[in-house]
């Protein structure tokens, strides 16, 4: 695993902007998928609130992401991995490079590429940060063909159980009011704003456990810290979910996706994931025993499902 520097700003060529505090450091993984980056990059540039950084873990594309980033955006911090780093090492490797730079009242926002945000984001995200200075603040999804329309707005897990209900799927955005959130009980890497100190209180996402799919059990570690966890209506993002590179993502399932869907790595299902998921965010050790067997038959029966069916699937 490594990574090195690249379109840093040349001191002796261009000058380097004053770091206005607080300060948001934008920190994008990205591999392979240059057009989508394209467009959440111009996203960034018509942002109305201009105090933050943006931080690209490129792991070693060859489609010409580091030509584009190079050419286009030189505002970008780059950091170039060796292609093993998978979503959360180049996280990881992003948020080190920003807690090197961050003062202790800044914040990190881990965000992917396969999404687009209005020009109010980061302004409508920076204001729910004030209001709520010790939390985690994630964003409300909607699907980029169907705008309004929420796809996921926040969830709740029951750690006995591990029965997880969404909330507000399906329901028109416009129904909450400003300053709207709910609290929840974790996060997805979809824009979810962390406080630098929680990650020198709590730690990094725990790339030992989780090469991808490692966004989830960070929050749950906070919260049982104390931080609280919650998600911003306010702040909206619009996905591109034919883009999302999952399994998971699918109009149904075949025989042929057994493999992928329980032991792929960029599966929600994966049976490591699952594991060490429950064995993470455990209370206790029945609980564990009680999450993981629950997850385990959850998972199954939502491939049956979508076997059987042939329906449209998300994740399970």
């Amino acid at each position: 695993m490594s990574a090195s520097f690249a379109s840093l700003p040349d001191a002796g060529t261009a000058e380097v902007p004053a770091v206005i505090r607080p300060h948001i450091y934008v920190v994008v993984p990205t591999f392979n998928r240059k057009g989508l980056l394209k467009r959440f990059l111009d996203c960034m540039r018509g942002q109305t609130f201009r105090n933050f950084t943006i931080i690209v873990v490129d792991d070693g594309s060859t489609d010409g992401t580091s030509a584009l980033l190079r050419d286009e955006y030189s505002e970008v911090q780059v950091l170039i991995g060796d292609g093993n780093l998978w979503w959360t090492g180049g996280t990881n490797c992003g948020i080190r490079h920003a807690l090197a730079q961050a003062g202790a009242d800044d914040a990190i926002l881990i965000i992917n590429d396969d999404l687009e945000v209005d020009p109010i984001y980061l302004e409508n995200l920076f204001a729910s940060w004030r209001r709520m200075p010790d939390t985690l603040i994630g964003s409300v999804a909607i699907d980029i063909n169907t705008p309004g329309t929420i796809l996921d707005g926040g969830c709740l897990i029951n750690w006995w159980t591990a029965k997880m209900r969404m909330l507000n799927a399906q329901k028109d955005l416009s129904e909450f009011g400003r300053d709207y959130h709910v609290d929840v009980s974790t996060l997805t890497g979809r824009g979810t704003l962390v406080p630098v100190k929680v990650f020198r209180e709590v730690g990094l996402y725990h790339e030992k456990h989780f090469q991808q799919c490692g966004d989830l059990e960070l929050p749950v570690r906070a919260k049982n810290r104390g931080y609280r966890v919650v998600v911003s209506y306010d702040a909206v993002i619009k996905l591109h979910t034919e883009q999302t590179a999952s399994v998971n993502v699918s109009a149904g399932y075949s025989l042929q996706d057994l493999k992928s869907y329980f032991f792929g790595v960029k599966s929600y299902a994966l049976l490591k994931n699952r594991f060490f998921f429950s064995y993470d965010t455990a209370r206790n050790p029945v609980a564990f025993v009680s999450f993981l067997i629950c997850d385990m038959v959850r998972i199954t029966v939502h491939f049956l499902r979508g076997l059987r069916g042939g329906r449209s699937v998300s994740s399970p």
